[in-house]
């Protein structure tokens, strides 16, 4: 689930195996002059991409942006051209399949004037021992338009360990989608958006606790540039023994910026744990920044109305965690709703079962 094998609906695909790497591309691609390829290929042979790579992130930023700096084993270069539209998402699979497996990934996407695209990644093991890294490095041009989908299905003993640094120029918007939908040892993530003269960030993550995960996973977002706009939103739910942590923190530099976060966590066993921690910082006094956070249960007494109306228990607290998480796509283009919908479906389930 949130990826297309079969190449339906989508304009290009890469599919990274352990360290094979397979890719397929729709020949419209090439005529609008838009690049998708290995990274490693793509440093072989584009000079300028030095211009890029390790500008938004820092190589010495942590262990594992340091790993990604020394060694990769695949990734993906997305270069879109000032004024391309991309219709078709592209997508991009990251599988282990290896026990003990080290994967270290490395994404660079750049996108020009005006230019936009929709970017589909999905990262899953069939491994229960493994190490995920994956440093995305993502450019948004003026006036641009990046979404960004990430789906995480891996499986209990996986630790995935993902950097990812956002720089969005002036006019530009970018949204992030990111779903967490099974069992894992760890995910900790914090993507980094910086925020220049009127551009704007959507950023929503669903994040699914189950067994013993601990899930580390937030957004921090610098609104550097005057009127710049954020909005971010987390919705999490917590069952077994899972931890889960919804991190946030906005700062605003400049005047005029606006920014909201939220956090919202849905606790399902009296073993699982949920926290919320907000922060905004303001530096200057013409900006405006706001929270909201709040941790609970379901509702008893709407429990109790649905199944007054025929429905199982069992149907009721699906219907009610499916409401929970349906936030952010209204920021996301008709041609990958439906695929993130079903998604949803599937984790109102598994937060029923």
């Amino acid at each position: 689930m949130g990826a297309s094998l079969e190449e339906k609906g989508v304009s290009g695909s890469y599919l990274l195996r352990n360290s094979e790497v397979s890719l397929i591309l729709k020949s419209y691609l090439e005529r609008k002059g838009v690049l998708f390829l290995d990274i490693r290929e793509a440093k072989s042979r584009f000079n300028w991409l030095s211009r890029y790579v390790w500008k938004v992130l820092s190589a010495d930023m942590d262990e594992y942006t340091k790993l990604a700096s020394e060694e990769v084993e695949g990734g993906i270069l997305l270069y879109v051209p000032k004024g391309a539209k991309v219709s078709l998402p592209l997508q991009a699979c990251f599988l282990i399949s290896k026990p003990r497996w080290e994967q270290v990934v490395h994404n660079v996407v750049i996108v020009g004037e005006n230019a936009e695209v929709t970017l589909n990644t999905f990262c899953a093991s069939t491994s229960k021992s493994a190490l995920h890294v994956g440093v995305t490095e993502i450019y948004v041009g003026r006036g641009a338009r990046v979404n960004y989908v990430m789906v995480h299905g891996w499986r209990e003993g996986v630790e995935a360990r993902p950097r990812t640094g956002v720089n969005v120029d002036e006019g530009g918007s970018i949204s992030m989608y990111y779903i967490n939908l099974k069992p894992v040892s760890l995910i900790e993530m914090s993507p980094l958006i910086r925020l220049r003269r009127e551009s704007s960030a959507s950023l929503t993550s669903i994040l699914m606790g189950l067994g013993s995960s601990r899930l580390e996973v937030g957004s921090r977002v610098e609104l550097v540039g005057e009127r710049a706009r954020a909005n971010v939103i987390s919705r999490s739910i917590a069952k077994d023994e899972a931890r889960v942590k919804m991190l946030g923190k906005l700062t605003s530099e400049s005047r005029g910026s606006r920014g909201h976060l939220e956090c919202k966590g849905l606790q399902l066993s009296p073993r699982a744990v949920i926290e919320a921690v907000p922060v905004l910082v303001s530096r200057n006094e013409e900006s405006e920044l706001t929270h909201e956070a709040s941790i609970g249960r379901l509702s008893e007494e709407a429990l109790y109305y649905l199944m007054s109306k025929g429905f199982t228990e069992e149907e009721a607290i699906s219907m009610l965690v499916r409401g929970f998480i349906d936030v952010g796509l209204e920021d996301m283009p008709h041609t990958i709703k439906t695929q993130i919908s079903i998604i949803l479906n599937l984790i109102a389930k598994y937060g029923s079962g």
